[in-house]
């Protein structure tokens, strides 16, 4: 069996695919970065805005403090799905969708069962990194577990919760000011030196609470700027709607939750949240994602955000497809990011 698939072919299918959707991610983590390094070097802001100071016109000048960041590099590790076909499954086996009554020509079926492999891939690596962008925003942490290895990137100063704090009545009760807790928050986030929030994400409880509660009605402005559509940051997008932005304050206010499978050693496959409840997130966009390049014998380094390889075995006739992706997420200042437990 001899596919004759180069890693060019592979790159201009993957680079003409609609590009998998995700909320978190696409909304929070805009600026893309491809390296030609192994070691990605994380460098983000922890709040400080110092003032210039005034001197006396004998003095040529005052030294100032440095603004506070934190600095360090980290090799990432692969995200790397992978499918191994037999000649057979290649060739004989009928794709979802197929007509059975319906000849097709084997390569053909052969380029589409591999295309929708990619595709596939692709919407599983996509999903590990909206579920990085969640941990990133709610714990200012990514956990790094699988076979093998376990590892954590930190971009907190004491612990992960250091960011949440607690609404002033719960949401729950008739007297809860959700609006006055939101003007809170975006205060404690300008006096410890963040950029002002633009983004808020409610998981659906927290949505729910805050749309019923009487002084909320009184200043949501439902029209938003896309009067009888969809904000196209919500598209297409499974579990996210838009709310709509809050009269003086300037922001724009979205409900989101998402789900995602995980196996545990038993074999038993468990559904877990991406977004924490009774939650909600106070967040800027234009973060960044730096991705690190893959190195090969064959076809030298290699760069994208998704990067495909392919093995033919002739002695067994198999065939192994893998789209690997090394993301790292930089928040651009750790200070601009909180999380309002509501409930």
């Amino acid at each position: 069996m001899n596919l004759d698939i180069t890693i060019r072919a592979l790159f201009l299918a993957i680079e003409m695919m609609p590009k998998p959707k995700s909320f978190l991610l696409d909304l929070l983590f805009t600026d893309r970065e491809m390296s030609d390094v192994e070691e990605i070097t994380i460098e983000y802001k922890r709040g400080n805005r110092f003032i210039a100071p005034f001197v006396n016109r004998y003095i040529d000048g005052q030294t100032m403090p440095k603004e506070s960041f934190t600095g360090k590099t980290f090799k990432p590790y692969k995200i790397a799905p992978k499918h191994n076909f037999t000649a057979n499954e290649l060739y004989f086996e009928r794709m979802a969708g197929e007509n059975p009554y319906m000849k097709t020509d084997p390569e053909t079926k052969r380029n589409k069962k591999i295309a929708d492999t990619l595709q596939e891939q692709e919407e599983q690596i996509q999903r590990r990194m909206e579920k990085m962008a969640a941990e990133v925003a709610y714990d200012l942490q990514v956990t790094i577990q699988g076979d093998g290895i376990k590892d954590e990137i930190h971009y907190y100063e004491n612990n992960k919760n250091e960011h949440h704090t607690n609404a002033t009545i719960s949401w729950d009760n008739a007297s809860a000011d959700p609006v006055s807790d939101i003007k809170i928050i975006l205060r404690t986030i300008a006096e410890a030196g963040g950029t002002k929030p633009n983004i808020l994400v409610m998981d659906p409880l927290a949505a729910d609470l805050f749309m019923s509660n009487a002084k909320v009605k009184e200043l949501l402005n439902v029209r938003n700027y896309f009067v009888g559509e969809m904000r196209p940051e919500v598209e297409g997008i499974s579990g996210a709607s838009y709310i709509g932005r809050l009269s003086g304050i300037g922001v724009d206010i979205y409900e989101y939750q998402e789900y995602y499978e995980t196996e545990d050693s038993n074999g038993t496959i468990k559904v877990k949240k991406i977004v924490p409840e009774n939650t909600v997130l106070f967040a800027t966009t234009g973060n960044k994602i730096k991705f690190a390049p893959e190195a090969t014998i064959e076809n030298g380094l290699m760069q994208g955000m998704f990067i495909p390889r392919i093995y033919e075995d002739t002695k067994f006739d198999t065939v192994e497809l893998r789209t690997i992706s090394k993301p790292v997420l930089i928040p651009q200042n750790t200070k601009s990011l909180k999380v309002l437990k509501v409930k």
